[in-house]
């Protein structure tokens, strides 16, 4: 366990959207207009509104147990594996240098992920070992869940281990940042001339970007493509 609560990176909570009022599965504008399956999960503590070009949306927040999520991305995977999941939530971060047992002055990410009411870290990223064989790529929007700060390698700060473990665990390749992330919320157009305003896009990416896999768990730094949220099945 965390010695201490981890505060969330990033910006404060959000002012809800109609369509995210309550957490659950959204249906999504366009289930029929492509060949991959894709999945977005987006903690609603990241001010927003989910970007809906998906086969299947899931809007969480504090209320929501993690092993819910865990298990409506086995569900959905299941009868087609889902070719990309998408995980748009705040980064933990601290100022400890765990190795020393001290505070440090610049915060450090890799703490894991606020994603639901316990978080996704790794003390607990065992759970997505439900998602073998039903996820193929998991991509994570979040604040600098790939870093690893000074003295923090080996703890539960170590966050290129906890990529390494979600990728070991969910047999999934991890595509994650080393710095922070920032994102505008722009107006989004779907199908039958439907417009949602203040949707999240990251757009493109900031600092270091890792692929982690089962056979390089240790992570291999990529050039990914920018976020589009038109196809987000392009990353």
């Amino acid at each position: 366990m965390h010695p201490y609560p981890l505060p969330p990176r990033g910006t404060s909570l959000l002012s809800l959207h109609p369509h995210e009022a309550l957490p659950g599965l959204v249906p999504s504008p366009s289930m029929g207009r492509a060949q991959m399956a894709t999945m977005i999960v987006h903690d609603r503590r990241l001010k927003g509104a989910t970007p809906l070009n998906y086969n299947y949306v899931k809007v969480v927040g504090p209320g929501v147990s993690i092993a819910s999520v865990i298990g409506s991305v086995a569900h959905y995977g299941a009868s087609k594996p889902l070719d990309v999941l998408h995980i748009l939530c705040h980064g933990y971060e601290a100022n400890w240098n765990l190795g020393d047992q001290t505070c440090t002055p610049n915060a450090a990410g890799g703490f894991g992920l606020q994603l639901c009411a316990e978080g996704l870290t790794l003390f607990n990223a065992t759970l997505t070992s439900r998602w073998r064989g039903r996820v193929g790529r998991i991509v994570l929007f979040a604040c600098a869940p790939a870093d690893t700060g000074p003295g923090n390698a080996g703890t539960g700060g170590d966050g290129r281990r906890f990529c390494g473990e979600l990728a070991l665990w969910s047999d999934a390749e991890v595509i994650a940042a080393r710095d922070t992330q920032y994102y505008n919320t722009v107006p989004a157009h779907y199908s039958g001339s439907r417009t949602v305003g203040n949707t999240i896009d990251f757009g493109a990416w900031e600092g270091p970007v890792y692929s982690f896999t089962p056979d390089v768990p240790g992570g291999t730094v990529i050039n990914p493509a920018a976020y589009n949220m038109a196809n987000p099945a392009a990353m």
